[in-house]
């Protein structure tokens, strides 16, 4: 019984040390930030052919992290790296890549689209890298209280492109 009482008074000793329960949920109203599955990943090939010698180069969306400040509104700062790799095919040093960033209200409705455009240049070793950075802002903390958004970023595919997305 001794033993019980001296844990239950230590574990009351280390609550009361934290100064804040433990328990405690605080609800944050920054969006939550995804890469969409079949979209995060884009290779682009040389011509018609889909074979790993018409590879021109595969990029890729990673390193998504987000910040935001929240008082009379919600701004959200996400930053990502965009990198490449090139294939036997790439023929270019510097290509150009659409990719999107879509704010969703309550995981179903587009509330903005935007396509952005970002420069790969490739180095002497095949590899590319760009680091982006992108500003949200939900004007009302109010919008923010009574909506869940989420921001969500992907490649700008084509048709093609897209088809080999899902069948990889």
């Amino acid at each position: 019984m001794s033993i019980r009482l001296v844990l239950a008074s230590a574990l009351m000793l280390f609550v009361a040390a934290c100064n804040r329960n433990p328990l405690e949920v605080t609800i944050s109203r920054c969006l939550a930030v995804a890469v969409v599955g079949d979209v995060g990943t884009l290779t682009k090939f040389s011509g018609s052919g889909r074979t790993t010698e018409d590879v021109e180069f595969t990029a890729s969306i990673r390193d998504v992290q987000s910040s935001c400040e929240e008082g009379n509104s919600v701004e959200s700062e996400v930053t990502f790296t965009i990198g490449a790799q090139g294939g036997p095919a790439l023929a270019d040093s510097v290509v150009t890549v659409p990719y999107f960033a879509a704010v969703l209200k309550d995981n179903s409705q587009i509330v903005t689209k935007r396509i952005y455009d970002v420069t790969l240049r490739f180095d002497s070793e095949g590899n590319a890298v760009s680091n982006e950075v992108l500003t949200q802002l939900v004007p009302t903390i109010e919008q923010a209280r009574r909506y869940n958004y989420e921001l969500l970023l992907g490649f700008q595919l084509d048709p093609k492109d897209a088809v080999f997305n899902i069948v990889r």
